[in-house]
């Protein structure tokens, strides 16, 4: 959606659907996501190795070069790595941890917390070598001098930010949320975007960790509408989507092994692994185009948006967003999206027994 410019128009125009709501966060920078995504960077994780932000990465390279070998930095290449942990599993970490140092896990590691790449015990030994690499590399100086960085980009966001209306989610996924949405801006993950959350207590956080991946010409982040506002949608839809992906994870299987076994070099080049993984996007993609169409965005946004879609390996896209627009139709019959899950079982079921003749049309 970059080349259409009219959409930053149009987005202020929308004042209506902006919400300042109670239950959406102001933006801010979190230390905890750039911490692990500082130290990911300095174990050389290509998706944290972004250049995006040049100002930023030249302070990060100045401070914590001297520790390029701190025993963390070498626990995380030489085990967490080679177990695949990486991308979303970084900022699953992230938001499980206190807020303060020292660290400490929110919730008790487990099995599958903070998320199942990691485990109880590479999880535990990471948390006990972050506070020390956190002490020796002297972190909490570096991120007394880059506040002014931090509150500089997330006032720069706050345009985005304005324009979202969150009670959309609820109302289209027909799932009440108690607890609030956070935007954090990710300085240091350069186009890398992530969709957590984390259940405490009766309370649930819904994150949106929005990458930085342009500046304007004094090297300060600049977060455009047109650019970011798309992605700030579509990362709130995970944290909606993704359980329920999980929970009809049988009914879902033999479709999804066979379109992914047919999309695995185009999936796995957007660092989709697994089928799983696919599904979600898809049906999270579909709904940023509901959501597109819910707040009456001219035809040619959504056409472009449709088609940018399509053209990443999602070529069923249009007919899925069909589905979801007969969900919406028929909310008496299917209240929430999960209770019209096997509808969409058997929407993948066809896709499957077709996806040969669909990826040849494409």
């Amino acid at each position: 959606m970059k080349q259409i410019s009219i959409i930053s128009l149009l987005l202020l125009a929308l004042n209506s659907f902006g919400q300042k709501s109670e239950i959406l966060a102001e933006p801010k920078v979190d230390e905890r996501v750039e911490l692990l995504s500082i130290v990911f960077r300095l174990a050389d994780s290509k998706e944290y190795s972004s250049n995006k932000f040049p100002k930023y990465v030249e302070n990060i390279e100045k401070h914590f070069q001297p520790y390029k070998n701190h025993e963390l930095i070498n626990y995380i290449k030489k085990k967490l790595r080679r177990k695949g942990i990486g991308y979303d599993a970084v900022m699953h970490m992230a938001i499980n941890l206190s807020d303060n140092y020292p660290f400490q896990p929110i919730i008790p590691f487990s099995k599958e917390i903070p998320e199942e790449r990691w485990g109880k015990k590479r999880a535990s030994k990471f948390l006990q070598l972050l506070n020390r690499f956190y002490s020796d590399a002297n972190c909490e100086k570096f991120f007394q001098e880059n506040k002014a960085v931090y509150k500089t980009a997330s006032g720069n966001f706050q345009k985005v930010h304005d324009e979202l209306d969150v009670n959309w989610y609820q109302e289209f996924y027909g799932q009440e949320h108690k607890g609030e949405f956070r935007i954090v801006n990710g300085l240091g993950n350069g186009g890398g975007n992530y969709g957590p959350s984390i259940s405490i207590a009766d309370k649930e956080i819904i994150y949106a960790i929005m990458g930085t991946w342009s500046v304007d010409n004094l090297g300060m982040p600049q977060y455009e509408l047109d650019d970011y506002f798309p992605t700030l949608l579509h990362e709130f839809n995970h944290s909606f989507v993704n359980h329920i992906v999980e929970k009809y994870h049988t009914e879902l299987s033999k479709s999804g092994e066979a379109i992914f076994a047919v999309l695995k070099d185009i999936m796995e080049s957007q660092a989709y692994g697994s089928w799983q993984t696919m599904y979600a996007e898809a049906i999270v993609r579909a709904g940023v185009i509901r959501y597109l169409k819910d707040h009456n965005y001219p035809n040619e946004i959504i056409e472009t948006e449709l088609n940018n879609e399509m053209n990443r390996g999602f070529s069923w896209t249009d007919k899925l967003v069909q589905e979801l627009e007969r969900y919406g139709q028929n909310r008496d019959m299917f209240p929430t999206l999960e209770s019209f899950m096997p509808e969409l079982v058997k929407f993948f079921d066809n896709v499957a027994d077709n996806i040969t003749e669909i990826e040849k049309c494409d």
